[in-house]
């Protein structure tokens, strides 16, 4: 009898799990300028009851083998941990936690030696893939046109910096309507420094085109500067092999 319990009483447990979905969808990133294919970004997302919970993303080159990778976890939706790791250049990045302790470190190549600092303590802080969930928890104020003040981590200079995201007008893309969001510097440096505009869909929230900086470098260090297409109907469902087998995908250099 008891045993007999036990099952059941499992099988109760287990009905109220958080339900687990997993999507998948791919980004191409070309130059800017010239229109020249960069890489492809291959993003694996995780959620759990609903909201996001991990997302691993794949770094393609032209012939399509990976040459890095950024590891999330949503700790926290607008600050996360994450892990970029680039095999090109030996670039590492990123927000973790030892000991309950969250830091933040980088190092720029294979040779360099990995500087760490405390994370910062600011309110509000967004890290890396947490200014999607900003946008998306903001979306309302942000559609009234005032300027929306942030400070975003900038992992190379192991601070925040402030910011601001303005959304700029309602456009179209692929056919669907989308709205174009601007962030750049809060400062007088913003008329040095080129902003990053970001394209989502209005029905669903959901980015579908980056024009800015990327996360990766070229050859002499420099942030590439990218213009990123993710179309909508390349989004469909995954599962936990497919987020397995693009965090365990070894990397390695792209060929010249």
């Amino acid at each position: 009898m008891w045993g007999l319990f036990a099952l059941f009483g499992g099988l109760g447990v287990a009905s109220s799990l958080p339900e687990e979905k997993y999507l998948a969808y791919t980004g191409t990133a070309v130059e800017r300028h010239t229109l020249n294919l960069l890489y492809e970004e291959h993003h694996v997302l995780r959620y759990l009851g609903g909201r996001l919970a991990e997302r691993v993303v794949l770094y393609t080159c032209a012939g399509g083998s990976p040459f890095a990778r950024k590891s999330v976890s949503y700790v926290d939706p607008v600050a996360p941990d994450f892990l970029l790791e680039d095999a090109s250049n030996g670039l590492r990045e990123g927000v973790r936690a030892v000991a309950g302790v969250r830091s933040v470190f980088f190092r720029s190549d294979h040779v360099a030696v990995e500087k760490a600092a405390p994370l910062p303590r600011v309110p509000g802080l967004v890290v890396d893939a947490g200014f999607d969930e900003f946008i998306r928890a903001n979306w309302p104020l942000l559609l009234e046109g005032k300027p929306l003040p942030l400070h975003f981590l900038v992992p190379s200079r192991l601070e925040d910096i402030a910011f601001e995201v303005q959304h700029l007008r309602s456009d179209t893309h692929e056919g669907a309507r989308v709205e174009l969001f601007r962030l750049k510097l809060a400062s007088a440096l913003s008329w040095f420094v080129r902003p990053i505009d970001v394209s989502y869909g209005t029905a669903d929230r959901v980015l579908v085109r980056y024009t800015g900086v990327s996360d990766l470098r070229d050859g002499a260090g420099n942030n590439l500067q990218a213009l990123i297409n993710f179309p909508s109907k390349d989004r469909i469902e995954s599962d936990a092999q497919s987020m397995s087998a693009a965090r365990q995908a070894p990397l390695t250099a792209c060929k010249e």
